[in-house]
């Protein structure tokens, strides 16, 4: 247990400093770290200094204000978002759309950001091209302050170039690629995201999988691993890492030849079943999502896959929970991108999470899925941050201001504790997989075993300069 927890810590540690820098609950006056160390603000600063005595974090700040304080501006705040609102991919764009909707009426119920209400201009995402128009659009025709969404790891790539020009803050609630932050936004300032990245999603799902598949002796320590995948991004990057982490997890397996399937344009996946079934594997490794998923899984049945072979999934419960029914088999691994499910953490240890499921099941008359719980918290995480900005400048702050908060930022949501990573904006939370089955509370699949997992278990620390490497420098037989 110690060392446990000493390895969180280091984790912590390599996070940035400013995780003990600034930590803001959903409960009132909530200032405890996950390692039980306590945030002591003594003076006022947006560059930080933490130094520690004994196990306390003591913060010592300091503003120059310069001039007049400057006031709140009148007009409402506008907030642009994107989200997959029609097609295969609304499976997961419609709940992040009602998590971020939730999240701004509540503020403007309680009187908006400092006063101002905020305005939500919601656009379709769409194919990239589509997107970056209309990301553009927000920006340039509709003037927006902030900017919230995505679900495509193909989209958030060429978005989040344009946010950094354009200097407009933005919070992607997923679109979890790598990609985004060792390519395409590799010094980012105004772009953060928080969702767990694709990386650790494929690491989780590998790990669960291990944890009920391989160590319980329900398939065989040499087993043939099958795959398919939606053909961009996220559908290759999750065969590669999946597959890589898996044979580092057990080096015995062997890993077939993958099928790659274009992205809802797919609606018989006969040939694509019957040529699974004809690889004879022990385990299928697939990042379908949304439509794609419902549709494989569906027919399926009929071919009976599932009895023949046992199925990883990334993506298996990632969309609203009520979509995937009871007629889904039980003993599977059914991942929600490795971030949260709705009864986890448990409602009776973890009130947040009970009372946000509840109040968005009210609101949308559908469970929350991690969509939903990840757009609701990044509304919270940046209404926060902008009003903290201002108790330190001593005015209404600009983005430039708002930046260093969300940097070191720690927040208690549903899910439990995420953080910002100030090195690359990245968010963490830790990791959730699990297998389905079914329970009589609800009248659709659901987890009937959940393994949470350290995210520093499954995420490459901050002195790797990307996740592969990381993944590489694992020993063999390596369990997370």
């Amino acid at each position: 247990m110690s060392g446990e927890k000493q390895s969180r810590r280091s984790f912590i540690t390599a996070v940035g400093a400013g995780v003990v820098g600034l930590a803001v609950g959903v409960a009132a006056g909530s200032q405890l770290l996950p390692s039980g160390e306590k945030v002591v603000e003594k003076t006022v600063t947006l560059e930080k200094t933490v130094t520690q005595q004994g196990g306390a974090a003591t913060v010592t700040r300091t503003v120059t204000a310069g001039g007049t304080a400057r006031p709140t501006p009148t007009t409402p705040i506008k907030v642009g978002a994107q989200y997959l609102f029609k097609g295969g991919g609304a499976v997961l764009g419609l709940p992040g759309a009602y998590g971020l909707r939730m999240a701004i009426r509540e503020i403007n119920e309680a009187g908006g950001v400092l006063g101002r209400k905020v305005e939500l201009l919601e656009r379709d995402e769409g194919a990239t091209d589509a997107t970056v128009a209309e990301f553009r659009k927000l920006v340039l025709e509709d003037k927006i302050d902030y900017y919230f969404g995505l679900i495509s790891s193909g989209n958030t790539p060429a978005v989040g170039p344009e946010a950094e020009q354009n200097r407009v803050l933005t919070i992607f609630t997923d679109g979890c690629t790598d990609i985004l932050f060792e390519q395409a936004v590799p010094n980012p300032k105004y772009v953060f995201r928080i969702t767990n990245i694709q990386s650790s999603d494929a690491f989780t799902a590998a790990a669960g999988g291990v944890r009920a598949l391989f160590d319980t002796g329900a398939v065989p320590k040499n087993a043939k691993v099958a795959g398919i995948h939606p053909d961009y991004a996220y559908g290759r990057l999750i065969n590669d890492f999946g597959t890589t982490m898996l044979k580092k997890m057990v080096p015995d397996v062997e890993i077939l030849q993958p099928q790659f399937v274009p992205l809802f344009q797919v609606q018989d996946f006969s040939a694509q079943i019957t040529a699974i079934l004809a690889q004879k594997p022990d385990v299928v490794l697939t990042s379908l999502w949304g439509g794609d998923y419902i549709n494989f899984y569906k027919q399926a049945l009929g071919f009976g896959l599932y009895k023949q072979t046992k199925v990883i999934t990334t993506l298996g419960f990632g969309g609203s929970p009520q979509t995937v029914g009871k007629d889904h088999p039980p003993g599977h691994i059914m991942g929600v991108h490795a971030n949260y499910w709705f009864t986890h953490p448990d409602w009776t240890t973890w009130p947040i999470n009970k009372n946000f499921s509840e109040k968005f099941y009210a609101m949308w008359n559908e469970w929350p899925s991690f969509e939903g719980e990840g757009a609701y918290v990044s509304g919270l995480m940046w209404k926060d941050a902008i009003e903290k900005a201002a108790s330190l400048v001593g005015g209404y702050p600009d983005h430039t201001e708002v930046i260093p908060i969300l940097e070191n930022m720690g927040y208690y949501g549903p899910a439990g504790y995420v953080w910002f990573r100030k090195k690359n904006h990245q968010g963490y939370k830790n990791a959730v997989t699990g297998v389905g089955g079914e329970d009589p509370t609800y009248p659709f699949a659901t987890m009937t075993q959940i393994f949470s997992i350290p995210i520093e278990k499954v995420s490459a620390s901050a002195e790797y300069p990307t996740s592969k490497a990381w993944l590489e420098s694992l020993p063999t037989g390596y369990r997370a």
